[in-house]
């Protein structure tokens, strides 16, 4: 499929809006809407390493292409598992996507096997299920 400049930047639009969307059994935890973007972070750092996956963080990214997701997990396969590759942008419960962010996001969940999409502290709980392979 060869796409125009225009049609591209519609679709890239149109698939912002749903990765923009919470996690599939997001739970709404009052304790947990105001936390911090940062804070998030290194929460679910802290969790994916504690479940044995690989967490990668850039800590400065100001010299970095812009966009880029916050976090990149990674799970090798196991005899009970496929690997998998997750690319996490963290917002806080009323954060917005830059459109660098989008495109980003819009473009890695396009790779086959590869999950990208944006957490915020109320899907905490639906992402821990995740990561440990529940639903999965």
């Amino acid at each position: 499929m060869h796409w125009s400049e225009a049609e591209f930047a519609i679709y890239l639009r149109r698939r912002a809006q749903e990765l923009t969307r919470h996690l599939p059994d997001a739970q709404a935890d009052p304790g947990t809407a105001v936390l911090a973007e940062a804070g998030l972070l290194e929460h679910i750092r802290a969790l994916a390493r504690r479940l044995g996956w690989l967490v990668y963080h850039t800590h400065d990214s100001r010299k970095s292409e812009g966009g880029f997701p916050d976090l990149v997990l990674c799970r090798p396969p196991s005899a009970q598992s496929p690997g998998r590759l997750l690319f996490l942008e963290c917002k806080t419960s009323t954060g917005k996507l830059t459109a660098e962010q989008a495109t980003w996001l819009a473009v890695l969940a396009q790779v086959p096997g590869v999950v990208a999409r944006v957490v915020r502290p109320q899907d905490l709980g639906a992402l821990e299920g995740w990561l440990r392979g529940e639903g999965a």
